[in-house]
């Protein structure tokens, strides 16, 4: 049996105490999914636990929820002690070799696959690929979609191979190393490009949160001085890989979506689109070839 000290409802208590003077602003529920993850109990089990002061622990879940508490409490990624987290439909593995996809880019992936037809065969591309969210998302929604994954980091190559092996989804995204679309040929007919790539600028670095600037990979998140550096080449290569009517999706900070629709207009693209995700911020940026 718990202990006083070691019911459900104190030691949740005691690490959301901790979590919150971290500086965590969802503690209590940090530290309900690190009980769960040590565990193994679903939340409604853990509810019910929470009330009931006799409910006994599995063996070592104490001291192991201990230890992740203060590595949280340290700012390491509520993610990475996880191991894996959702991305729409799909339980991703997620650790240092990859940015953790955010729910900005869950509204990318959504708003690309508004724009594919259900029986849509593509190519179509996902350029730095990181996880292989991007990818994975397009490829569950679109059964005849077949899918590049490119990135020139193989550390993030790997993981992403993990993420579709695991997701079943192995067979219909071919992951490629590369520096953007470099591996692509021109006039590969490409039906659409989808990226979300570095774009925070070089002077904002040391503002990020410790969870990012210490434990995310510092090239998935930093553009340049301006941080459109890469994003920009993009535009320039997705052009001539995209068929006629084909369209350029891309993810970047409120601040620059503007400049990139103009970005888009000199490269030749039309019917240029600014969208909003889902906090209302104007977050992605869409183009349709000539």
């Amino acid at each position: 049996m718990a202990g006083n000290r070691d019911t459900v409802g104190a030691l949740l208590a005691r690490a959301a105490g901790r979590l919150a003077a971290a500086g965590i602003a969802d503690a209590e529920r940090e530290a309900e999914l690190l009980l769960e993850a040590v565990t193994g109990w679903e939340r409604a089990r853990l509810v019910v636990a929470r009330v009931r002061p006799a409910t006994e622990l599995p063996p070592g879940s104490v001291e192991r929820f201990r230890g992740l508490v203060a590595r949280r409490e340290a700012r390491e990624p509520l993610q990475h002690l996880l191991g894996t987290w959702p991305f729409l439909e799909l339980d991703l593995r997620v650790d240092g070799r990859a940015l953790v996809p955010r729910p900005e880019t869950e509204d990318l992936v959504l708003l690309a696959r508004q724009r594919l037809a259900p029986g849509e065969a593509g190519p179509v591309a996902d350029v730095g690929t990181g996880t292989g969210c991007i990818a994975l998302g397009l490829a569950v929604a679109r059964p005849a979609l077949r899918v590049l994954a490119l990135d020139r980091d193989p550390g993030a190559l790997s993981l992403a191979a993990e993420n579709a092996r695991a997701t079943g989804l192995a067979g219909r995204v071919r992951l490629v190393r590369g520096d953007l679309l470099g591996p692509v040929r021109e006039g590969a007919g490409l039906a659409m490009v989808v990226a979300n790539l570095p774009y925070v600028r070089e002077d904002e670095w040391e503002a990020l949160p410790p969870e990012v600037r210490e434990h995310d990979p510092r090239e998935a998140l930093v553009g340049g001085t301006d941080g459109l550096g890469l994003v920009r080449r993009l535009v320039a290569q997705a052009a001539p890989r995209l068929r006629a009517g084909g369209r350029l999706l891309l993810e970047v900070a409120p601040g620059q979506v503007g400049e990139l629709e103009q970005a888009l207009l000199a490269a030749g693209f039309t019917g240029t689109a600014i969208h909003r995700d889902r906090f209302g911020r104007e977050r992605i940026v869409e183009g349709v070839r000539r």
